[in-house]
């Protein structure tokens, strides 16, 4: 369809009109609607994939979807390359992972998550106090006055008490419900 204002290619690559709207100067928008078969995502996924690509990359520079790239490439024959081990030590590192903020009161030992016995006391002394009834920001206080200071030696607040109680009874929760 030729109109002076929009240029429309609907399936696939061909003799474009784009060219013809440049050289008169009329403005012009292009939309390329692709179809997505297993054949032409072969012919245009393969030659990249064979000069060294990723499918991830692929998957960028095609904007078809990895699953995609990956089942075509393999029903057509193509053997796909094994990880390599910079990818393999990634993959390994990814998930050994450990999340960025261990949770006040606990540490890392051999890969797990143990209790820290310094940060533990205070942990079990604020959850004494709110059981006695004190409100959260009357247990900051005290640690505060006691010039206890939390793991970044920052201040104690409310908010940070509240989400250590919360998290030592969901703790004896899971322990008392094995």
């Amino acid at each position: 369809m030729i109109c002076p204002f929009n240029c429309l290619e609907i399936g696939g690559p061909g003799p474009t009109t784009d060219a013809l709207f440049v050289r008169q100067g009329l403005p012009h928008d292009i939309i390329r609607f692709f179809q997505k078969t297993k054949d032409h995502i072969f012919e245009i996924c393969a030659p990249l994939y064979e000069r060294g690509l990723s499918i991830r990359e692929i998957e960028e520079q095609t904007g078809f979807a990895k699953t995609s790239i990956r089942e075509t490439l393999c029903a057509r024959g193509l053997t796909l390359r094994s990880i390599s081990e910079r990818q393999a030590a990634k993959t390994l590192a990814q998930a050994t992972m450990r999340p960025p903020i261990i949770p006040y009161g606990y540490a890392w030992l051999e890969g797990r998550l143990v209790l820290d016995p310094r940060e533990y006391k205070v942990v079990l002394e604020a959850v004494r106090l709110w059981r006695k009834g004190q409100s959260l920001t009357a247990i900051a206080r005290h640690l505060n006055d006691k010039k206890v200071s939390t793991r970044m030696g920052k201040r104690w607040t409310h908010a940070v008490i509240g989400a250590i109680v919360k998290r030592h009874l969901e703790a004896e929760k899971q322990t008392k419900g094995e």
